[in-house]
Order: structure tokens, then C-alpha cells, then sequence
């Protein structure tokens, strides 16, 4: 086993890899809006919330995630934009 494998649990590589593919065409589509760049900016600050928060998750639990560090982990983006995007008054 890698040494990665013992730090962390290899539960957390599935919901990472697709919260990472889902980030990626967000991303890709807030970058391409003509808006002068409004939206790459608040997807830009939901992303760097999102990890900070999914940090957070497997710093506390690196080895045995609970099914609901797992669901925050694949599912957490969702709400971090829709609240960086009301905050910023992007309606």
C-alpha cells in the first residue's frame, strides 16, 4: 500500500475525482460567459471555499470517513455556489 493510502482513506478518491470533473465544467463554463468575468469570480470563490471546507473533512476523519464526510465532499459544491452566487448579487 502507498503511503498516500495509509495517511488517508482511498474512500475519499471516488467523490473527489467527481467533485473535481463537476468543479472543471463549471469552471470552464463560468469562464467562457461574456460578463466580464462576474461569474469566473464567484465560481473562483465557491471552488477555494469548497476545498477549504473539504480540508477541514478529511483532516478530521483521514482514515474512516462517515457516509456524510463523503456526501459533503461530492454534493458540498452545490450550495457553496448557489450561496457565493446570492451573495454576490449575480440574480
Amino acid at each position: 500500500m502507498s503511503v498516500y493510502g495509509e495517511i488517508i482513506s482511498p474512500e475519499y478518491d471516488r467523490v473527489i475525482r467527481k467533485s473535481l470533473v463537476t468543479q472543471a465544467a463549471i469552471g470552464l463554463l463560468a469562464a467562457l460567459m461574456l460578463d466580464g468575468g462576474t461569474m469566473a469570480r464567484v465560481v473562483g470563490v465557491a471552488v477555494l471555499a469548497f476545498w477549504l471546507c473539504v480540508a477541514i473533512v478529511v483532516l478530521r476523519r483521514p482514515r474512516k470517513p462517515t457516509s456524510l464526510d463523503l456526501a459533503v465532499i461530492r454534493w458540498g459544491f452545490w450550495p457553496v455556489l448557489i450561496v457565493a452566487f446570492l451573495r454576490q448579487g449575480c440574480t
